[in-house]
């Protein structure tokens, strides 16, 4: 049987040039949107990883494994290199209890550092010294930011809020005189590193200086709580996630 020959038709020079102008037109056009998608979502992952830590060590509370604990937040300057290092640590009861009983003990010689972040040997279990069980966690960043550069502070709870504390940049103010009346922030802003930006530019009240994407904020109280919010550009407000 013969086979009757197909016409196959094919594209010409021409045609092939004009859809390889087209696709670049397009990608052109979509790339910048899909960029900015993209460091939007890495920003949103690394923000909600850092929310996932402090709830996560604050349920560790709430279940009796630990008595007191730590979110330890350092941006770690080393030349060129700067890298955002969450932490979180706790102490055991058992502990807590002996720094309680002892009433020379640093708890309450030095009530404003009971949220230590200076003495290696403070906390039971320390990822940055070598505790690698599930409880405790550390988290690093190299393209991340907070609102302060090359420098550190944490946020300690207890699971009543009767310890609630902060040190380094999240105690936000000392008494004149004595130890009691300290001021502990509730709120830690981040966004994406650039060569055109270092830090979050946030103003006191809590509103970017500048024009400013990829921003959230993380909030919490007290007892534990923690929210996340992203500023929304277009409605200078924030929104909650």
């Amino acid at each position: 049987m013969r086979v009757q020959d197909e016409k196959i038709k094919g594209f010409n020079v021409l045609e092939l040039i004009v859809v390889v102008v087209l696709i670049g037109v397009i990608s052109a056009i979509g790339y910048p949107n899909f960029s900015e998608w993209r460091k939007d979502r890495e920003t949103r992952s690394a923000v909600l990883s850092i929310k996932s830590l402090i709830e996560g060590i604050n349920s560790q509370v709430q279940r009796g494994q630990y008595a007191f604990v730590q979110v330890h937040i350092l941006e770690e300057v080393n030349g060129a290199e700067r890298n955002l290092i969450v932490t979180s640590k706790g102490m055991k009861p058992e502990k807590l209890a002996s720094l309680l009983n002892d009433g020379t003990s640093d708890w309450w010689a030095k009530i404003g550092d009971r949220c230590n972040i200076t003495d290696d040997a403070y906390w039971d279990d320390d990822p940055d010294q070598g505790a690698d069980n599930v409880e405790v966690r550390q988290i690093t960043y190299d393209n991340m930011a907070t609102s302060w550069e090359g420098d550190d502070g944490a946020i300690c709870f207890s699971k009543n809020e009767k310890w609630y504390s902060g040190a380094g940049k999240l105690q936000s103010s000392l008494p004149e005189e004595g130890d009691v009346a300290r001021s502990v922030d509730n709120t830690l802003f981040i966004c994406r590193r650039t060569n055109d930006r270092s830090s979050c530019d946030v103003d006191s009240d809590g509103t970017p200086a500048s024009e400013h994407d990829h921003l959230y904020v993380i909030e919490w109280s007290r007892f534990g709580n923690v929210i996340l919010e992203k500023w929304d550009t277009r409605n200078s407000d924030w929104v909650k996630q």
